[in-house]
């Protein structure tokens, strides 16, 4: 499978096989035994921290798989579970006691309209998806709700590439401004920072490096922070 990674595929292709049973695949992808067949156009991507391949293109319907990371909107409240909007064809469902420490004594207080970052436990065409704010080891870990801050939306592809473990973008924006950031694989970014500016500039730097060179990504955040300095000696 290696020798296609970073290469165009279309429906159809056989990618590979699978040799270790640890590898996953994502969307785009389908598995008919021990073969791995390509379902969509695209570029073949693999990320070897999460040991992850995926097929990455244009589309702009998400569609849930198990273990996804995503950013929802809480649509609905009820007495033991939320409906939550994640930007797929239906809305997926949380149980009040998918938090760490969530008793019926102690349930977490949360809005309709309120930003929670969550896991993928059920996603089938059949049924409603399931989402949990609770890692593999039943600890937070950083999921759960997202207070503050400000959410953009990108494209699937922009999404997973942020989630890289080499990404060049977060890099360059983490030498010149302190922030958090939450990346849903959903096209939901989620990100906060010390000032209104500073949250402007890593959002405008995220959805504008979809246009720009990466060579011309550190000169648009330093002209960024220079505008935002310049104003401040005007008043």
């Amino acid at each position: 499978m290696d020798t296609l990674i970073d290469e165009f595929v279309v429906p159809g292709d056989v990618i590979g096989k699978i040799g270790d049973l640890k590898v996953r695949i994502g969307p785009g992808l389908l598995q008919t035994k021990d073969t791995i067949l390509a379902t969509k156009a695209g570029v073949l991507r693999y990320s070897k921290f999460h040991r992850f391949y995926w097929i990455e293109n244009e589309q702009k319907r998400y569609v849930p798989q198990v273990e996804d990371m995503v950013i929802g909107t809480i649509i609905e409240k009820h007495a033991e579970s939320f409906k939550v909007d994640i930007g797929s064809s239906c809305s997926a469902l949380l149980s009040a006691y998918s938090f760490e420490g969530a008793t019926k004594s102690n349930k977490p207080l949360l809005n309709v309209g309120n930003l929670i970052y969550c896991r993928v436990t059920v996603a089938n065409r059949d049924m409603e998806p399931e989402v949990v704010c609770l890692s593999q080891k039943q600890k937070a870990e950083g999921f759960g709700q997202l207070v503050g801050g400000y959410m953009l939306n990108c494209s699937l592809g922009l999404s997973h590439y942020l989630l890289s473990e080499d990404c060049y973008i977060l890099q360059v924006l983490g030498k010149h401004i302190p922030y958090e950031i939450a990346v849903g694989v959903n096209g939901r970014v989620w990100i906060n920072s010390g000032s209104n500016h500073n949250t402007i500039v890593v959002s405008n730097t995220i959805f504008n490096s979809q246009f720009i060179q990466d060579d011309q990504i550190e000169p648009f955040i330093l002209k960024s922070l220079s505008i935002n300095e310049n104003i401040d000696l005007i008043k």
